[in-house]
């Protein structure tokens, strides 16, 4: 436990607020997009959602929603892709993002794991939300024929190296020079460190930035091949409405401001 302590503390220090980098790309995404901390009102909702999932054991434990969230209303996708929705709470950050400019859909093999979260969606009028229930290269299969490429593929099998190769492979064809791929678990084990170095050397990649807990790939040909490590305490930076709430009461102009921007 102390030993996997040490790592982690190491990892902050070393691997954090773009220290070492020298590609302002980076360096902006780094800054503006990994480390930041604005609060938007839905992770709150939304958060609350996730609390009656875990009082029935229903939810996973790793949540990257904030930052996926930022990722897609920085470089404003308009059509996303998750492979394995599981329970639906990171669906409802790929869409809440930009709920009136994208497209999100959300593939699950397992319906029964949706049932909640559906209600969720159905209340909140999510209608850029898509579900796709069943088999996972059918359903892309369905896809591709009227979407050639997606601006973010979120490939979230959660460290299961077999799983996430063939999520990988299913999503190749989906990739443009404009699209952004987010693995998770990419240290989870041996297969998936190796997987990840096969990404990462893919010809058609150009910047990589490893979190650790998972990898961000993008393929624009205007940037030069580089890979960046920076640290991300993803269980410190989700619930950042509610603790940051009274900041932001008190700055009523803030808030507001942080609405309008979440419902474009």
């Amino acid at each position: 436990m102390k030993f996997t302590s040490s790592i982690k503390l190491y990892r902050k220090l070393r691997y954090r607020k773009g220290f070492g980098v020298h590609s302002p790309f980076t360096y902006n995404l780094i800054t503006k997009v990994i480390e930041e901390k604005t609060p938007y009102y839905v992770f709150d909702e939304i958060e609350q959602f996730r609390k009656g999932l875990l009082l029935r054991k229903e939810t996973q434990h790793k949540n990257y929603g904030a930052l996926l969230f930022r990722i897609i209303h920085f470089f404003k996708c308009r059509n996303i892709l998750q492979i394995r929705a599981y329970t639906g709470i990171l669906s409802l950050y790929l869409s809440l993002a930009s709920r009136k400019n994208s497209t999100c859909y959300a593939l699950e093999e397992n319906s029964d794991w949706l049932n909640a979260v559906k209600v969720f969606a159905e209340r909140h009028r999510l209608e850029n939300l898509h579900w796709m229930e069943g088999d996972y290269a059918e359903n892309l299969r369905k896809l591709k024929s009227f979407i050639p490429t997606f601006d973010l593929i979120f490939i979230n099998r959660l460290g299961n190296a077999k799983e996430t190769t063939e999520a990988v492979e299913l999503s190749q064809s989906f990739i443009g020079e404009k699209s952004i791929l987010v693995i998770d678990g990419i240290y989870k084990n041996k297969a998936m460190k190796t997987l990840w170095e096969k990404v990462k050397n893919f010809p058609e990649t150009s910047v990589t930035i490893d979190l650790f807990a998972l990898g961000i790939v993008f393929f624009d040909k205007k940037l030069h091949k580089q890979h960046y490590k920076n640290y991300f305490d993803y269980g410190k930076k989700q619930n950042l409405y509610e603790k940051r709430r009274q900041r932001v009461y008190l700055f009523g102009w803030r808030r507001k401001d942080i609405q309008n921007e979440s419902a474009t």
